[in-house]
């Protein structure tokens, strides 16, 4: 299970203006064993200045916070196609 991210109009949210082409959090090796293997979710994430901070969990068996400038995230976004 990977985590993506993709953006939305303001004005009309069920308009999609762009996301990632590549996902926004993916387990890594020593992620992906334990008792729901090969999976990172999210609750949530918190914005802190230009920092998105996404606390996540990894396989049912630990946690771990990951620090993203959201900056790179949008830099990143592909337009939706029309």
């Amino acid at each position: 299970m990977l985590i993506r991210a993709f953006l939305l109009d303001l004005e009309n949210p069920s308009l999609v203006i762009g996301r990632l082409k590549q996902p926004l959090l993916s387990p890594n090796a020593s992620e992906r064993e334990g008792y729901v293997p090969n999976v990172v979710y999210s609750c949530g994430a918190l914005l802190h200045g230009n920092e998105l901070i996404i606390p996540y969990g990894m396989a049912d068996h630990s946690a771990g916070i990951a620090v993203v400038p959201v900056s790179d995230i949008l830099a990143a976004l592909e337009p939706e196609p029309s």
